[in-house]
């Protein structure tokens, strides 16, 4: 089928403008704004742990988007509207009594992550329709630096903001925002051109079957491996960074600013490499980076001593600037077309199964309350269990290449 004129040109322009709405939702419900808040509230390192974790743990929901009938814009449109806009309940937390509190911002934030998850699956199926898988690195790795850098500018306005409005309203403003900048992304998701698709739900034996692929069914075990390994020490980063290096939330947006300044430069250029040499290879060299070079620096880091921690910004653009796009590239290439959402579906669960048992052993390592803050040892672990996964990345790539 045809599509229309200027398109997809059009609406590859317009998931951009869309991206960098949504951006602000997500960082401002997932970030260092709500760290602080569950902070403020009296968060405990396991709750900080599963807070951090709630929105690859919810990605468990993802598969759900095969079973759904229906148009894939309208699907994430409407799913959209309803799990971002759930997150205004966190508004009222304060209210209530203080031994709810912490509850009921975990339970509100995991409702938003669940509804949230299939449209994981749906948007990226509907998006590779429209970009074609030969600049799909170039685009992506575009549209990630851009969205990096709008996403850190609004984390720079919002820690601005709550140094100078105070806790908690400055947290409940900048939360109030961005469910509103989430709720008005999906009327430009609705501007967009969607590529006809059929969509019928899988039977068990189709479910299943791309397990049976070797090379995708390695790669679910080093998206587990490694974003478990993330989960283990991600969520206390930023607790670190505001606990133990006292840096304050102006700074911290200080700091999100410079890694997406690099990002925006560094994305675009992993995703032409990427096309060039491989997603696999962008992957393994940057998963690299983000075993070896940044939990150290964070850790080098403490109270008039941020040197390193400033360096981990830019080394953070390194890694994910790469990490980013080439995670999701390499399932939508191990997948055949009409087979592009069960393999999708695979590698969210994947994505969420290695966050979750991570998240749990992060949450475990940080209640032991080892010194010099609760913080060390679950970063320390995390970088560990990194360094496996890429090793085991590498030994997989060689694998691949020697079998047909």
């Amino acid at each position: 089928m045809t599509p229309p004129k200027g398109e997809p040109q059009r609406s590859q322009r317009l998931a951009i403008w869309e991206g960098m709405l949504a951006i602000l939702f997500i960082n401002w419900s997932t970030g260092m704004v709500m760290t602080g808040y569950a902070l403020w509230l009296g968060a405990p390192p396991v709750a900080l742990a599963l807070l951090g974790a709630l929105p690859m743990m919810g990605q468990m929901a993802a598969p759900l988007a095969l079973f759904f009938r229906g148009s894939r814009k309208e699907l994430s449109a409407n799913l959209s509207v309803f799990g971002r806009g759930l997150l205004l309940l966190a508004l009222f937390v304060p209210l209530m009594p203080e031994p709810w509190r912490v509850p009921t911002l975990l339970l509100v934030a995991a409702l938003s992550q669940l509804i949230l998850a299939p449209v994981s699956v749906l948007w990226t199926s509907w998006m590779a329709d429209l970009v074609p898988e030969a600049v799909r690195g170039r685009y992506f790795g575009l549209r990630n630096g851009v969205l990096g850098l709008v996403g850190t500018l609004g984390n720079l306005a919002a820690g601005s903001l709550i140094d100078a409005l105070g806790k908690p309203w400055g947290f409940l403003l900048v939360i109030l925002v961005a469910v509103l900048a989430g709720i008005a992304a999906t009327f430009v998701l609705r501007m967009q051109h969607e590529p006809p698709a059929q969509n019928h739900p899988p039977s068990l034996g189709a479910f299943v079957k791309p397990l049976a692929d070797r090379r995708f069914r390695g790669y679910l075990g080093f998206v587990g491996l490694f974003l478990g390994a993330v989960s283990v020490g991600g969520p206390f980063v930023f607790p670190l960074f505001l606990e133990h290096a006292r840096m304050s939330f102006t700074q911290l947006g200080l700091w999100t600013l410079i890694a997406a300044g690099c990002s925006l430069v560094l994305s675009p250029l992993w995703g032409r490499l990427a096309d060039r040499i491989g997603h696999w290879q962008v992957l393994f060299l940057c998963s690299g980076i983000a075993a070896a070079v940044l939990p150290p620096l964070w850790l080098l880091g403490g109270p008039g001593r941020l040197e390193t921690i400033w360096l981990a910004a830019v080394g953070d653009a390194f890694a994910w600037g790469g990490i980013n796009t080439a995670l999701t590239n390499v399932a939508l290439q191990s997948a055949p077309p009409e087979k592009r959402n069960l393999y999708l579906a695979w590698y969210w669960m994947a994505y969420a199964l290695g966050s979750i048992l991570g998240s749990l052993l992060g949450g475990f390592l940080g209640s032991l309350q080892a010194q010099p803050s609760p913080y060390h040892l679950p970063i320390l672990a995390s970088m560990l269990l990194r360094l496996v996964a890429v090793g085991y990345l590498g030994w997989r790539i060689r694998r691949n290449r020697s079998r047909p």
